[in-house]
């Protein structure tokens, strides 16, 4: 119920992961009001025990198992302005209604959105398929309102918000990997949402990210892991005590029982799993800390009673996590954690028609003049249900769907693959 949008779609992601052989990835996912990332990492979602809702001045703690997701207030309705003669951007949102200026439904202040018709970006005529027509005018008469006294005409203010943007959206990137001690440049981006195709490039260039996937109907990914998601439960048990004098077979017993809570509450569902996976894991801190890193342990260190194993395990993971660790400090066990998972079976994913490098001709819809590297080019926009497995553009290009638009920068490369997702080399990467 908590944040169920946002972790379906880190599932998605996952999904697709083992579908083509991914180890490392970070989803993103950009939509209306905000944008957030998740992390899979070594094939697995990462997950916390505790987050802060509400922002960190009058933020509520909330402690419950949960996807490891990260987010800011930067999306395609996201509100620009001049404050103290500097252009910012969010965290107020145009919503929905009346939304950003271009919509022509009353909205009067420049947004996102507002930015990428501005800059050529997003088609006023093929906007969400062509059912709804973007008012050029509009957006253009709100840009130039906070333009004007920063001296900054409707290009440059709308050239100003895209780059404000990426910068704070890669923020969301860096707080779910390079604040967890792993480096972006070593996972690949998986955009989705309504707004994270145009925006995915941007972002992967100001933190170094080189390959980009742009998985099939981005804007309602989320909906497609809501398929693949498996029965789980997660308990936790306090259990304060010193390492070195762990009662192991007390910890067995509890441990045991956990799983057992979870197998029972897996067979009292309606739902029927076709295997049942227990993980087991340690809360645990080097003595005289507070907080506590969560340790995933294979059974058999329990099995065989290893303290040396479960330390290095922990010396490990708090390395990672920090950037230090204390191999000759006692460590202490703060909690006990279980896993249940019962693994659903998936849906099967069709592949697509294959095709050669060139793109067919009724993919390709004409060209139009878009804002790169300061100036405007003739642009070639191609519709990607006609694109084949094996196709390959060079950017710049835009390659636009019923909700979304991807967008490739000058250099960039993208192949469609065989199951239709867009595989992006992205160039100039920092």
């Amino acid at each position: 119920m908590l944040e169920s949008g946002p972790a379906a779609g880190v599932i998605g992601t996952q999904s697709l992961c083992r579908r083509l052989g991914i180890k490392n990835a970070i989803a993103f996912d950009m939509g209306g009001t905000t944008a957030k990332a998740g992390v899979i990492y070594k094939g697995e979602a990462l997950t916390t025990g505790a987050a802060l809702i509400g922002g960190y001045d009058k933020a509520l703690p909330v402690q419950i198992a949960m996807m490891d997701i990260f987010e800011v207030g930067t999306g395609g309705g996201s509100i620009a302005r001049a404050d103290d003669g500097l252009l910012r951007v969010g965290p107020q949102s145009a919503g929905a209604q009346p939304g950003p200026a271009c919509y022509g439904q009353g909205g009067e202040e420049p947004t996102i959105t507002d930015a990428n018709l501005m800059l050529g970006r997003l088609s006023a005529d093929h906007f969400l398929g062509g059912e709804m027509k973007l008012d050029v005018a509009a957006a253009k008469q709100a840009l130039v309102k906070i333009g004007k006294p920063l001296g900054m005409n409707a290009i440059e203010t709308a050239d100003g918000i895209l780059r404000i943007a990426a910068t704070a959206m890669s923020y969301v990137v860096k707080g779910v990997t390079t604040e967890r001690g792993l480096d972006a440049g070593d996972f690949v981006l998986v955009a989705y949402g309504g707004a994270g195709p145009l925006h995915a490039v941007d972002v992967a260039r100001e933190i170094g990210i080189r390959n980009v996937i742009v998985p099939g109907a981005p804007g309602v990914f989320s909906a497609f892991g809501m398929l693949f998601s498996d029965l789980r439960y997660d308990y936790v048990r306090t259990h304060l005590m010193q390492l070195a004098d762990a009662p192991f077979d007390e910890i067995e017993a509890v441990f045991k029982e956990l799983e057992q809570n979870g197998r029972d509450a897996i067979a009292a569902t309606s739902m029927k799993p076709h295997e049942i996976v227990v993980k087991r894991a340690l809360d645990m801190r080097y003595v005289g800390q507070e907080h506590p890193v969560t340790v995933e342990l294979p059974v058999r260190i329990f099995q065989k009673q290893n303290r040396t194993a479960i330390k290095r395990h922990f010396d490990n993971d708090h390395m990672q996590r920090y950037g230090t660790s204390a191999p000759n400090e006692n460590a202490e066990i703060v909690s006990l954690r279980v896993t249940v998972a019962g693994l659903m079976r998936k849906p099967p994913q069709e592949k697509i028609k294959k095709g050669i490098s060139r793109p067919p001709k009724s993919a390709s819809t004409g060209t139009r003049k878009v804002w790169f590297d300061g100036h405007f080019r003739n642009t070639p926009t191609y519709r990607r249900t006609e694109l084949l497995a094996g196709n390959t553009i060079r950017g710049p290009a835009l390659i636009e769907e019923h909700a979304s638009t991807t967008v490739l920068m000058p250099g960039d490369r993208m192949t469609v693959d065989d199951y239709g997702n867009l595989t992006i080399r992205v160039a100039g990467a920092k």
